[in-house]
C-alpha cells in the first residue's frame, strides 16, 4: 500500500489531520490507519454509564473519512521505518507514506498499588466493546470506588449515583476535586454537588492497595479506611502513547511527548505529531504541560493538516490554553488559562475580577440561575491570564469567549469596553453582565493601586 499522507491514530486527532488533509490537498491520497474499529467519542465516554440509553449512541463513526475519501484501515501498527518511510502492520502489510502524521493518543495510567491487576479493577478504555462491558459492570455494582478525582473521576461519580442503589465514593490525593483546572471556590462547587448526589469523596487520601477477601474487594486508603467495593474505576489520568515513535528513534520531552515544533513537526522529515501523544506548551510559560484535550487535539490536527505539504498556516498555535468545561450534577464549570493557584506557582503578579447575575433577565424569568465569572489579570499591564464560570450550560460556550480573549492577548480594558450580545432568555442583562463586571471590578483594582 502506497499513499501520500497516512494518519496512524483514530481518535479525534487522527479524524481531523485526515480530513483536513483531504480538503486541502484534495489530489492526494490519504489513509488513516486505527487500532480500534469500535473507537467512541472520548468526551462523552463517562456519559455512557446512565445518561445514553445505548452505549453505541457514542459511536464514532466513519462516515465522515469515508465521504471525503480517506481510506480505513483496522490495524495496529507494529514497526515504523523513517528511512524508508514504510510502517509494517500487525497484519503484516506494509503502507509507503510520503507524509506521516502520529495521532496515537494516550494510554491510561494504572497505579503501581498491590491488588490493581485484579478483575473487576477498570481503566477507562476508548473503545464500544470495552466501555460497554464497564457499563454492565457498574450497573450491577452496589459498592463503587473511583480512584482520582479530575475531570474524569468527578464525571463518572456523577453518572454512578445515578444508579439510586450504589454507594459511590471518590479517592483523590489532591485537597480537592478538579484542583488543576480551578481554584478553590469552584472546586467546592463540584463537591456540593457530588455531595448531595450522596458521593462520598476521599480528598487528601491515597490508595494504597485493593485487597480480595471472602470473594469481596476493598480499597485500603492511607488513614487507614477500608472502602468496599464491587467495582474500581481507575482515572488517574494518562501518558501519551509513544512507543512508535520511541522505536522508530523520534525525539522525545522530558515528559514523554513526541517533541514537535510550532507546526507539529517532529524532528525526522516528513512526519509530524498531534493530540495527546504529542508535545504541549504552556500559552504563557511554553513549559511543557499535561494538557490532553480534543479541542486542543483537533487545533494541531488542522495545523498538521494545512501544512503537511509546505506551510500555509503561520504559527497559529502559541501554546494550549487548557480551555475545560464539565457539568456535575445541576452545576456547570468552565475554566481557561491560568487559575490563582498556578499564577502562584508559576510567580505571576494578579489582580482578579468576581462577579455574579442571573444568567437571564429578569433574573424572575423560569430557568435563571446565578451566573458566575472570575477573571484573573496581570498586575499593571492588565492582560487576561485566565477566567473561571460556573451556572448553567451557557457556561459552555462563554468560557471560549474567554479561551479566544486569552489567544488574541485581550486586556482589562478590551472586556472592559466589550459591546455584547444579550437577550432575556438567552443571557444576563447588559447592565449587569459578569463578565463585563469582573473586567471593571479588576479595572477599578489596578487603578486604585496606581494612585
Amino acid at each position: 500500500m502506497k499513499y501520500d499522507v497516512v494518519v496512524v491514530g483514530g481518535g479525534p486527532a487522527g479524524i481531523i489531520t485526515a480530513l483536513t488533509a483531504k480538503s486541502v490537498y484534495p489530489d492526494k491520497s490519504v489513509c488513516i490507519i486505527k487500532e480500534i474499529g469500535d473507537g467512541v467519542i472520548p468526551c462523552a465516554i463517562p456519559y455512557m454509564i446512565h445518561t445514553m440509553s445505548d452505549p453505541a449512541e457514542n459511536i464514532m463513526g466513519n462516515k465522515p473519512l469515508e465521504n471525503a475519501g480517506v481510506e480505513i484501515v483496522v490495524d495496529k501498527v507494529a514497526s515504523l521505518d523513517t528511512s524508508a518511510n514504510r510502517l509494517t502492520l500487525g497484519s503484516g502489510e506494509e503502507a509507503v507514506y510520503d507524509r506521516l502524521v502520529l495521532a496515537t493518543g494516550s494510554r491510561p495510567v494504572w497505579p503501581p498499588i498491590p491488588g490493581i491487576d485484579q478483575p473487576g479493577v477498570c481503566v477507562i478504555e476508548k473503545s464500544l466493546s470495552a466501555m460497554t462491558a464497564l457499563r454492565k459492570k457498574a450497573n450491577a455494582a452496589k459498592k463503587a470506588v473511583i480512584l482520582g478525582g479530575g475531570f474524569i473521576g468527578a464525571e463518572f461519580a456523577d453518572e454512578l449515583a445515578r444508579n439510586s442503589d450504589a454507594e459511590v465514593h471518590i479517592v483523590e490525593i489532591m485537597p480537592r476535586l478538579v484542583s488543576l483546572a480551578f481554584d478553590d471556590e469552584f472546586c467546592d462547587i463540584v463537591t456540593d454537588e457530588l455531595t448531595r448526589a450522596g458521593v462520598q469523596i476521599h480528598t487528601g487520601r491515597r490508595a494504597m492497595s485493593i485487597d480480595r477477601q471472602n470473594g469481596v474487594k476493598s480499597v485500603a486508603l492511607d488513614d487507614g479506611t477500608s472502602l468496599p467495593a464491587d467495582i474500581v474505576i481507575v482515572g488517574i489520568g494518562g501518558r501519551p502513547n509513544t512507543e512508535l515513535a520511541e522505536k522508530a528513534g523520534l525525539m522525545l520531552t522530558q515528559g514523554g511527548s513526541v517533541w514537535v515544533d510550532s507546526y507539529m513537526r517532529t524532528n525526522v522529515k516528513n512526519i509530524f505529531a498531534v493530540g495527546d501523544c504529542a508535545l504541549k506548551r504552556d500559552f504563557f510559560t511554553r513549559e511543557e504541560v499535561p494538557v490532553w484535550l480534543a479541542s486542543t487535539a483537533t487545533a494541531e490536527a488542522r495545523i498538521a493538516g494545512t501544512n503537511c505539504y509546505g506551510i500555509r498556516v503561520l504559527r497559529q498555535i502559541q501554546g494550549t490554553v487548557a480551555a475545560f468545561s464539565t457539568k456535575i450534577g445541576n452545576a456547570c464549570l468552565a475554566s481557561a488559562g491560568m487559575t490563582c493557584r498556578t499564577c502562584e506557582t508559576e510567580g505571576f503578579r494578579i489582580v482578579t475580577g468576581d462577579a455574579v447575575a442571573p444568567d437571564r433577565h429578569p433574573g424572575t424569568l423560569p430557568g435563571a440561575v446565578p451566573l458566575r465569572i472570575k477573571l484573573v489579570f496581570a498586575d499593571r499591564g492588565g492582560a487576561l491570564l485566565g477566567g473561571q464560570i460556573a451556572g448553567g450550560p451557557s457556561v459552555g460556550e462563554l468560557i471560549n469567549a474567554v479561551a479566544i480573549g486569552i489567544q488574541m492577548k485581550l486586556n482589562v480594558r478590551d472586556l472592559d469596553m466589550m459591546q455584547i450580545a444579550t437577550h432575556p432568555l438567552l443571557s444576563p442583562a447588559p447592565t449587569v453582565h459578569p463578565l463585563v463586571n469582573a473586567a471593571h471590578q479588576a479595572l477599578a483594582k489596578l487603578r486604585a493601586s496606581v494612585k
